[in-house]
This record gives C-alpha cells, structure tokens and sequence, in this order.
C-alpha cells in the first residue's frame, strides 16, 4: 500500500474529515437497509458473517444500523456489521466521497461483492464478459512470481500505452463474440482455440521483434561519415540509390536499418503487439531476480 501511495496511485482521505459536511450522508443508505431488509430475498441470505467497519467511516448512521439489527459495537473503535450491509456501505461511501470536488477520484475495488452492488442489472453482463477475460488473460500471462515492482509497472504501461490500448480493445471484442454463444461445449471449444490462435501470434511477434532489436548493429564501420536528414529521406524513399550501394557502405547500413525500424514499428502496430512486450519484459525481470538472488 505505501508504495501505491509513494507512486501517486493512491491518495489516502480521511473520511470522518469529509463526511460531516455532506448533508444527510447516511440518509439514502439506511433507505436502502430498510427496503432490503424488508425482502424476502435479504432475510433468507441473512448470514452471521460479520466484517469490521471504522467507526469513523460510519459517522452518525452507525447507532441506526445497530438498531435495524444489521450491525453492533466491538472493540472500540469498530463496529460489526452484517457482511452483505458492509460492502454496500463501503461502496456507498467510495461513490460519495469520490463525487466530492476535492476528491473527484472514480471508485474501485477488488472485491466482487462490492462490485455487484453497484453493477445492479449490468452485473450479470459484467460477470459474463469477465469470466472469458479471466481465461485468455490467465492463460496467456502467468501472473508475476515474487514481489511486484510498481515503479517498473508503471513505467512500462506509460512507455507502452498505445499498444495496450490496441491490445484491449482485441481482446474485449473477443470476449464479447465468446459471451454470445449460447452452447457452453462450443463455447469452451472456441475459448481454447482463440487462446492458442493468441498464443501463437504473441510467440510470433516476440520472435520477429528479439531479431529486428538484435540485427541493427553498425560493425566495421571506420569512417563515421556525416548525414543530414535531407540525405536520410532520400535514401528511404529512392530505392535505385540504396539498390546501387555497396553492402558495406555507410549509407547501405544506413537503409538497412531504417528498414529494419520501419519493420519493427509495424509490428508494434500489431493489436497483440502488448502481449509480446509484457512477455520481454518480465522475462527480463525474472531474469533479473534470479541473478540478485
């Protein structure tokens, strides 16, 4: 966590520093108990499992919570509430305080549960696409061994972001043209064939790109001539002046290597091209690790 914050991920609040100046905070959300409390449906998923909430989080609603039965104080300064009322609370809380202009950050969480709370008749759409993503995703990159290094993360996606959005794009519509076959056989059959197809075509990227970033090496070159940028157009566009130059020339290394760029950025093009990229760069973190160690 603190190395999210270190990072500027993170911006930690303080919600009893907020919340007292929101009129009628808690009033929506006790609404919401009571309706739910009224169901059929909330009484038979009643559950003891409780979960610890801050009492300052909670502000002036925590005394009515106790009274709809839904929570009850421990150990100072925490309450417990019923699990199904506390995430609820939690996302309330995050869509509330986030709205706030001196916030004005977008809710996340990590938890599901939370999630479906907010996805009302979304979730189900939501859960659907998901669960194909989860199996291409898990399946193409094996997550990460050991401590994971933010500041590497953060540096490759900001290098990378053009690729991952390319990259994004391919595979939700993937999984979207998965989530309409309605035969699970045929759809699991299908999973696993886009997930090879994916498969083979990052391995194909990676391999086409180790050779282009090892092949552009400039050797046995004495004389390091001068050339402008007039000079270096010319030789891209005219092919008869590079076809007549020695192979040994400067100038004949000069449009082989601006070939070989010219192919390599092609392949960064390519929707899968992210793929290829995050495959290099953890095996050289990996790589990395295993020697520090």
């Amino acid at each position: 966590m603190y190395q999210l914050v270190e990072e500027g991920l993170i911006n930690p609040i303080i919600p009893a520093e907020l919340i007292g100046d929101i009129e009628d905070f808690g009033q929506p959300f006790l609404g919401f108990v009571e309706k739910r409390i009224r169901t059929r449906k909330t009484q038979r998923h009643h559950s003891p499992v409780r979960t610890p909430i801050h009492v300052e989080k909670l502000g002036h609603i925590a005394q009515n919570l106790v009274e709809l039965g839904v929570a009850s104080p421990a150990n100072y300064p925490w309450y417990e509430m019923d699990s199904w009322v506390a995430n609820a609370f939690m996302s309330y809380l995050a869509c509330v305080l986030g709205s706030l202009p001196e916030v004005n950050s977008v809710p996340i969480t990590n938890e599901e549960s939370c999630f479906q709370v907010l996805g009302a008749g979304g979730y189900k759409q939501y859960a659907r696409l998901d669960s194909h993503r989860r199996v291409i995703l898990e399946d193409l990159f094996p997550f990460p061994m050991g401590d994971i290094d933010i500041p590497s993360i953060i540096k490759f996606k900001q290098k990378h972001g053009a690729q991952l959005d390319r990259f994004r794009n391919k595979i939700e519509g993937l999984c979207v043209d998965l989530s309409v076959i309605a035969e699970s056989d045929l759809r699991e059959q299908r999973s696993q064939a886009i997930t090879q197809e994916l498969r083979e075509e990052i391995d194909d990227i990676s391999s086409r790109l180790r050779e282009s970033w090892g092949e552009v090496v400039f050797l046995d070159i004495l004389p390091i001539l001068g050339a402008s940028d007039s000079f270096v157009n010319v030789l891209q566009g005219d092919h008869t002046i590079s076809s007549g130059l020695g192979s040994l020339s400067l100038p004949a290394a000069i449009v082989s290597y601006l070939g070989r760029r010219r192919d390599r950025n092609s392949l960064l093009n390519r929707p899968l091209a992210y793929g290829a990229l995050l495959h290099r760069h953890f095996s050289k973190t990996t790589a990395q690790t295993k020697r520090d160690t």
